[in-house]
């Protein structure tokens, strides 16, 4: 898509990310976002860090290559994955993770699950009239970036903290004839002094009046003395300042960057990760490390986009699992089930109808009871019965089967949410769970909580799919939360006796492919002592 895309496409939309800064790192970032098919906007001031300089170096297979075509060459590549670019300035930022709002001068708002910080930095330069307007041309800051063009030249090197001993000795080693010209106040440290001098490097000391230039040509610098010394490159210790403004609300700010003492700049803390201390706010390049060259920009760019993608893939799954959990036990998703096309088979359990027959009727409670047919059943077996469930729907399916049968009359209904159900007192002659299933292990606080419920001399049934069943694969879908009955028994007290504890045998038909396999039940029938 065009960088001048309609406003009105973008206003509220919504992306995986929002990468602010379409230089190298963004870029780079944007391009291991967009080859794992997130969908990506890349949000750009059109100022990069290096605008002014003709030409990119050590950068493998472009070296040479003009920055402002690098970033050409850059849109069109990520663009081939879906990724879109934009000219516009971000202004504004606030939100949280997964619910971002990005706003651009422009008057845009864009949303994002995750945002990437990339703007790179901006320079602050010594107060040397003349100096600025030479940046990037003949005022150079980095020996790898720049210093092979100004080979064998005469360079001066503005020695503005206690760090300009590290840039002669290196520019030393591109030319013989380099000045350190040492700004009042500063003092280089004597062990660098000796060994720049050792190295042929000469001093000057004052603080220059200004940089001289002859139309378009640099001449030199005009020293505290009035002289001026002839150059053909000076180089400078900037101080670099990541670009950040919009964080601010959010409470990142830049944080001092000092070395050997001196203040060398600032950047954004981040984690090995590229993390801010704001959760889904992430930072790559030079505003985060103001040493990075242009490759190793690219490259953190994209060491931190496949961090980025990596964390999206785990909130991906983590949000699935809890969809699919809300399909196997949250109430609005069996409502739905049961307010369809029938379920169930409509026949009782096989476990309820072995260990219930040989039990005198009284009142019986059926623990999800679904579509009734274990309700219709120890009704007409002459139990009591109270059907709970937290569908309205399978309630009136069950009292509707109850009608059919005959058996409505010992038949009643509750809608109730076991899970968090107290029964304040009120006792069956026989608690029954079949196959009710929860994750986390919350089958003993159930067992729990229904174990209350059952009058003294009365019976405790519960019955599930067991571990065993991942080995026929009749998995159930949500294999996490089988049980076995031993798995159960902490939710007892000494008040019951547990007189069946097994894994039972049986066999059904697959789901799928109509085969008979083999499968096995958890069963648990303990007695409360009367």
């Amino acid at each position: 898509m065009s960088e001048n895309t309609n406003r009105e496409t973008y206003d509220r939309q919504k992306f995986d990310v929002v990468v602010v800064g379409g230089g190298a790192a963004g870029l780079s970032a944007a391009m291991a976002l967009g080859r794992s098919r997130r969908s990506v906007l890349v949000i750009d001031a059109g100022e990069p860090r290096n605008a002014p300089a003709d030409h990119a170096h050590n950068y493998l297979s472009r070296e040479g290559i003009s920055p402002l075509e690098l970033l050409e060459i850059g849109r069109a590549e990520v663009a081939a994955y879906g990724v879109e670019v934009d000219a516009d300035r971000v202004v504004g930022l606030s939100g949280e993770a997964d619910g971002f709002l990005v706003t651009t001068a422009g008057g845009r708002r864009f949303r994002a699950r995750r945002v990437l910080a990339t703007g790179g930095v901006v320079d602050e330069l010594p107060d040397v009239p003349g100096l600025a307007e030479r940046w990037g041309v003949d005022v150079l800051h980095c020996p790898y970036c720049h210093g092979w063009e100004v080979r064998d030249q005469a360079i001066a090197v503005l020695a503005t903290g206690p760090m300009a001993g590290h840039q002669g000795l290196l520019f030393s080693q591109l030319s013989d004839d380099v000045v350190m010209i040492v700004h009042d106040g500063v003092e280089i440290p004597d062990e660098d002094v000796e060994k720049l001098a050792a190295i042929g490097v000469r001093f000057e000391r004052g603080t220059p009046q200004e940089v001289v230039t002859d139309g378009n040509t640099l001449v030199g610098l005009r020293l505290a003395d009035g002289s001026v010394l002839e150059r053909q490159a000076i180089v400078v210790a900037a101080k670099p300042h990541a670009r950040a403004d919009y964080l601010a609300p959010l409470g990142i700010d830049p944080q001092p960057f000092e070395m050997g003492g001196a203040a060398l700049g600032s950047v954004l803390a981040v984690e090995p990760t590229g993390a801010t201390s704001v959760p889904g706010v992430y930072a790559a390049g030079n505003a985060t490390d103001v040493a990075m060259t242009l490759m190793a920009s690219a490259a953190h760019g994209n060491r931190v986009g496949a961090w980025i993608n990596a964390e999206l893939a785990a909130a991906d799954a983590a949000r699935a699992v809890e969809e699919r959990r809300a399909e196997l036990f949250e109430q609005p998703a069996w409502e739905e089930r049961y307010s369809g096309e029938q379920v169930w088979s409509g026949r009782v359990n096989p476990q309820l109808e072995a260990e219930a027959s040989s039990l005198t009727p009284g009142r019986a409670l059926d623990i999800g009871c679904g579509e009734g047919g274990d309700t219709v059943w120890l009704a007409s077996q002459g139990w009591e019965v109270t059907a709970v469930d937290f569908a309205e729907a399978a309630l009136e399916k069950t009292a509707a089967q109850a009608a059919e049968a005959g058996v409505d009359g010992r038949v009643s209904t509750r809608r109730v949410d076991v899970r968090t159900h107290e029964w304040d007192g009120e006792t069956w002659d026989l608690v029954s769970s079949q196959f009710m299933h929860l994750p986390d292990g919350r089958m003993v606080d159930l067992v729990g909580r229904l174990a209350s419920a059952v009058a003294p001399g009365g019976t405790l049934l519960v019955v599930g799919h067991h571990p065993d069943d991942m080995a026929t694969g009749l998995c159930h879908g949500h294999h996490s939360f089988l049980f076995t009955a031993e798995s159960l028994l902490p939710a007892l007290g000494p008040e019951f006796v547990v007189e069946v504890c097994e894994s039972r045998p049986r066999t059904a038909t697959h789901p799928h492919s109509g085969e008979e396999i083999a499968i096995s039940d958890a069963v648990l029938r303990a007695r409360r002592i009367a």
